[in-house]
């Protein structure tokens, strides 16, 4: 059963109940279906069909909700994007995956519009908010189209959507999940974290990210909770919904939960109708588990997935949350871990996490040679390193894969070092992750300039604030007269962290 399936039992269980609050608007599960439909019609009167790729850069909105079932229903493929991505991050993305069409709004246009000459396959830009003449405006489209049910049959290998990730070098890799891939992770969770329609859910993660648009948005749609959406995180709004609203769920990433601690009279709000916090997307300290168990009397669930995988692990809803693991298998889904022949590794162990289920993906996106080298006898070579105790509790100790996770957000080093080494005085540079106690990484860049050449710290930063979203951005470069390399020229991160660390 494909996603728009599960979502239409759903809409016909509760027809009537609000499915979400936005803003100023509440719209019943009835009411998304319907519009759904209305998309998916319109999409096909325009030759917008299924399998083609289709664009989602815009913020937090019921639009881009209808949207995303209404490509469900049409079988189209959805490629969600970071909005504060800029132009060379969104021209890989929407030349890679071929999109076809892309919904964005008037505040990104102008992004859009620049790198579309470059782009023959993207033939629709449509916009949500406003009217321009060389775009479709959401609403004039959808407004006359049929209500009905859209044709078409949607199988359960059929591609649904595609997240960019990347590993430690090249450019980022769609990693394109199926119907059955999504399906099988929705009722894994429900079953896991015992999650119902009788949920009043604060959803405050960005809808672009596998977090806040595969497992919050489409679970809530799913299990048919009342979710109350917002358009980014703030977290005195945050505690004083959950006290106003009587929200029993929330899911967030370490950062959010570090702001909710320093909010002025945080002791004085009633958060007694919590029934879960979930935390993922980065690793959850001991020390910050430890201070919300104490202050907010509850134990935080932490839980661990991957954009080619949905959700692998979770701490068990009732039972023992052991604090820097990300707990057990979810239903349906096995682990190993392996040392480099791969081979079983003993309990306790360090070693490669492998991964198999019906959650894992097929492989990444236009990627057939790669993909012959991700997977091992039908298992997805994670480039995790972690360990399982006796207990059947997975930690993940490291990532092979030299990934930056700042605020829950994968950073890829080699993007920032290809624009950094653009810089007409650089000779070259390296970026690693060092520790951050809000973010849980921050991105560090140590730079060597040509001779007889001078840059500061600031030039760096401000050179790679307009070619990259903030975010990507270095906090701090150092300058050195030489990179660490080995006997065959690689420079070797390791010695940099090592040098943060002595300060």
């Amino acid at each position: 059963m494909g996603i728009a399936s599960l979502f239409k039992q759903t809409a016909l269980k509760l027809p009537d109940k609000v499915a979400i609050e936005f803003e100023d608007k509440r719209v019943t599960f009835k009411e998304i279906d319907l519009r759904a439909n209305k998309v998916a019609n319109a999409f096909q009167g325009m030759g917008i069909v299924k399998g083609d790729r289709v664009a989602q850069f815009m913020p937090n909105s019921l639009e881009l909700v209808y949207s995303l079932v209404g490509n469900f229903k049409n079988g189209t493929v959805v490629v969600p994007m970071n909005i504060n991505f800029k132009e060379q991050e969104i021209l890989h993305i929407l030349s890679d995956s071929g999109a076809k069409a892309i919904i964005t709004d008037a505040e990104r246009l102008p992004i859009v519009k620049n790198v579309r000459p470059k782009l023959p396959d993207l033939k629709f830009i449509i916009l949500i908010d406003s009217n321009d003449k060389d775009c479709f405006n959401f609403y004039d489209i959808t407004k006359d189209a049929s209500e009905k049910e859209p044709n078409g049959v949607i199988n359960d290998e059929d591609y649904s959507i595609i997240f960019y990730t990347s590993g430690t070098t090249g450019k980022p890799k769609g990693a394109a999940l199926t119907q059955a891939n999504i399906t099988s992770n929705l009722k894994a969770l429900e079953q896991t974290w015992k999650l119902t329609k009788d949920d009043i859910f604060l959803l405050t993660l960005p809808l672009y990210h596998i977090h806040g648009i595969g497992v919050a948005l489409c679970c809530s749609l799913y299990v048919g909770n009342f979710t109350i959406l917002k358009k980014k995180f703030d977290a005195q709004d945050t505690l004083e919904t959950i006290q106003k609203r009587k929200v029993t769920l929330f899911m967030g990433v370490p950062t959010m939960y570090f702001k909710l601690l320093e909010v002025e009279g945080l002791e004085k709000y009633d958060i007694s109708s919590m029934r879960l916090f979930v935390s993922g997307s980065a690793p959850l300290s001991r020390d910050l588990f430890q201070k919300l168990k104490k202050i907010f009397k509850h134990e935080i669930l932490e839980r661990a997935g991957m954009s080619e995988t949905m959700m692998n692990f979770s701490n068990p809803y009732e039972g023992e949350k052991i604090p820097g693991s990300v707990g057990l298998c979810l239903p349906g889904v096995k682990v190993r871990i392996t040392d480099k022949n791969y081979s079983d590794a003993p309990v306790n162990t360090e070693g490669e996490i492998l991964l198999k289920g019906p959650n894992v993906f097929n492989g990444y996106w236009n990627k057939l040679k790669y993909n012959k080298h991700i997977f091992n006898d039908g298992w997805f070579i994670t480039g995790d390193v972690g360990k399982i105790d006796e207990k059947g509790y997975v930690y993940i100790i490291g990532r092979s894969k030299d990934v930056i996770i700042s605020g829950g957000i994968n950073i890829y080093p080699r993007e920032i070092e290809d624009v950094i080494e653009s810089i007409p005085q650089v000779k070259e540079c390296a970026v690693v992750g060092v520790p951050d106690k809000e973010f849980g990484e921050y991105v560090k860049a140590y730079v060597v300039v040509n001779a007889g050449n001078k840059l500061s710290e600031d030039d760096v930063i401000n050179f790679c604030k307009e070619k990259l979203a903030s975010f990507k951005k270095p906090k701090f470069v150092v300058f050195l007269e030489a990179l660490p390399k080995n006997a065959m020229g690689k420079i070797i991160k390791e010695e940099l962290r090592k040098m943060h660390k002595k300060g």
